[in-house]
């Protein structure tokens, strides 16, 4: 264990002195403390490297479970929620910057870009995130759902989206 000595100072005042009165000195005395030096905080090896640590955050940011996240990246749920506290600051950040880029028109993602681009006029896109499937209000899930009926009809690989498994089962039976 490591010590490290140090003494302290202080001035007795001479005999008859009044505390505050005149400037002659009084007596040094020293004190010895001795003081157990800490060793370093050892942070050890990160858990993960950079780059899988901002994937892994990105994907908490976008609402991923902690479970899901332990599983893929091989770690246990508290220390998925470990890091999800020591980088709240960045997953705050994070979440900002998806919602400004969410918020931003024209920025369409490329699953929805294909449905589109398979419907062709059949489709039109309104104010506020609004859309038209053949005149109609429809959400985005059933523009992917009709798209995938006309990829399937010609024999091309359906546009995977959340939700739309179920709507063209519902719709073919």
């Amino acid at each position: 264990m490591k010590m490290q000595a140090v003494t302290i100072y202080s001035v007795r005042p001479a005999q008859g002195d009044r505390v505050g009165q005149g400037e002659r000195a009084g007596r040094m005395t020293g004190v010895i403390v001795v003081r157990r030096k800490l060793p370093a905080v050892s942070r050890g090896k990160p858990l993960l490297d950079r780059s899988t640590r901002d994937r892994l955050l990105a994907e908490a940011a976008e609402g991923e479970s902690d479970q899901a996240l332990a599983e893929e990246y091989g770690l246990s749920e508290a220390q998925v929620r470990k890091l999800r506290h020591n980088h709240r600051h960045r997953l705050a950040e994070l979440r900002q910057r998806a919602e400004e880029q969410a918020a931003e028109p024209g920025d369409v993602p490329p699953p929805l870009r294909l449905a589109f681009r398979t419907l062709g006029d059949r489709t039109a896109a309104l104010r506020h995130g609004a859309f038209l499937l053949d005149g109609r209000p429809a959400d985005l899930r059933r523009i992917v759902a009709a798209a995938n009926r006309i990829r399937q009809a010609e024999g091309a690989a359906p546009i995977r989206y959340p939700g739309v498994l179920p709507l063209i089962e519902r719709a073919c039976r």
